[in-house]
């Protein structure tokens, strides 16, 4: 078992999507991540004497991270997947005509989809109900979203958004919250994988240099000393408390990988 103690750093939960993965990156302070790598091994005996000694079958990595965060959201992408605030422009739109099932990059939760505030159409936007037409300019509405509670595949609908763009606009920003697909099988949430099948993800832990701590707000502060890669994990127990200036948060899972990835950065 090894544990490390971390005052300052950064944790991002990566989902499964090709070519781009969603990500959720976290700054976090005052934080303990322990994992335990074990291994069976077959001993083969010939009269009671040991003669070979073989790898046995695979066993998980445990791991667990408690740390304190501000960002409150995280605590919903690793135990139900979603990504929240994704910016997707949906492109190759014809303007002032319907555009049913426009593809969206990522699946979407019900009921997230927005019109992006910046985008040319924002100021005429109306939102229709589930698989309605759209109508007229302006008009927009979801198809069948995909739900991930408890981090079990659904199997979708992903029919991306139904849009109508005003004259001269070929293309629509949408703000949606994402739905991961798993990093073990990226493909089988669109094939519609068995409803038993775990969504895995991968978690990367960046460690800061005390000395230049990284910044909630500006990711590009902060010096990377060190790198901790779990690929092909999922969620066992969570747990969570709310303070007045931060968020304690305690995660522990297992992954399909034989060991965990650590990094010096130079």
């Amino acid at each position: 078992m090894t544990i490390k103690n971390f005052r300052h750093g950064r944790l991002i939960i990566e989902d499964g999507s090709l070519p781009v993965p969603m990500q959720k990156i976290v700054t976090f302070s005052g934080a303990s991540f322990t994992f335990t790598e074990s291994r069976t091994r077959n001993i083969v005996r010939d009269r009671g004497e040991i003669r070979e000694v073989t790898v046995g079958d695979q066993i998980p990595v445990s791991w667990s991270f408690s740390a304190q965060y501000e960002d409150r959201t995280s605590f919903r992408t690793l135990v139900d997947g979603v990504f929240n605030d994704q910016v997707d422009t949906v492109t190759g739109l014809v303007p002032a005509v319907p555009n049913l099932a426009a593809p969206t990059t990522y699946d979407y939760e019900q009921n997230s989809l927005q019109v992006l505030s910046t985008d040319p159409m924002a100021g005429i936007a109306a939102k229709q109900p589930v698989g309605t037409p759209p109508a007229a300019d302006g008009e927009f509405s979801e198809n069948v979203g995909t739900s991930n509670v408890e981090r079990v595949i659904a199997v979708p609908a992903i029919d991306g958004v139904n849009v109508q763009p005003p004259a001269g606009q070929s293309q629509v920003q949408f703000t949606y919250d994402g739905v991961g697909r798993s990093t073990l099988d990226p493909a089988s949430v669109a094939a519609g994988a068995c409803t038993g099948s775990i969504n895995y993800f991968r978690l990367i832990l960046l460690i800061y240099d005390p000395c230049d701590p990284p910044s909630v707000n500006d990711l590009t502060i902060g010096t990377v000393v060190e790198r901790i890669v779990i690929d092909q994990a999922w969620l066992d127990e969570d747990s969570f408390s709310e303070n007045e200036e931060a968020d304690e948060v305690s995660f522990s899972g297992q992954a399909i990988v034989e060991k965990v990835l650590i990094e010096q950065v130079n």
